[in-house]
C-alpha cells in the first residue's frame, strides 16, 4: 500500500463518518445535533399551543362562573327585597309592628 492509497482511504473514511453523522430529511442531510434541537423546538411549540388551549378553556370557565355568581347575587337581592316588602306590609294601621306568631 502506498502513501497515496493510504491518504485516499483516510479521505474516504472521513466522508463515510460525516455521512453517518448526518441525518437525512426532506431538505437534505442534517447533523444529529440540529435534529435534536429541532425536536425540542417542536416539542416546546406543541407545549405552548396546549398551554394556550388550556388557558383559553380556563378563561371561559372563569367567565361562566362570574356570570353565574352575578345571577345568583341578583336573585338573592331580589329575594331580600321581596322579604323586606313583605315584612313592611305586616304593620298595623297606627304604624306599629304587628305581633308575629
Amino acid at each position: 500500500m502506498t502513501i497515496r492509497e493510504s491518504q485516499e482511504n483516510i479521505v474516504e473514511l472521513s466522508a463515510i463518518r460525516r455521512e453517518r453523522q448526518s441525518v437525512s430529511s426532506p431538505f437534505g442531510p442534517l447533523k444529529a445535533d440540529s435534529t435534536t434541537w429541532r425536536v425540542r423546538e417542536i416539542h416546546r411549540e406543541n407545549q405552548e399551543v396546549r398551554l394556550m388551549e388550556l388557558l383559553n378553556s380556563l378563561e371561559n370557565v372563569v367567565h361562566d362562573l362570574n356570570y353565574k355568581s352575578f345571577t345568583v347575587y341578583d336573585t338573592l337581592n331580589t329575594a331580600i327585597q321581596g322579604v323586606r316588602a313583605a315584612l313592611c306590609g305586616i304593620t298595623q294601621e297606627d304604624g306599629t309592628d304587628a305581633e308575629l306568631d
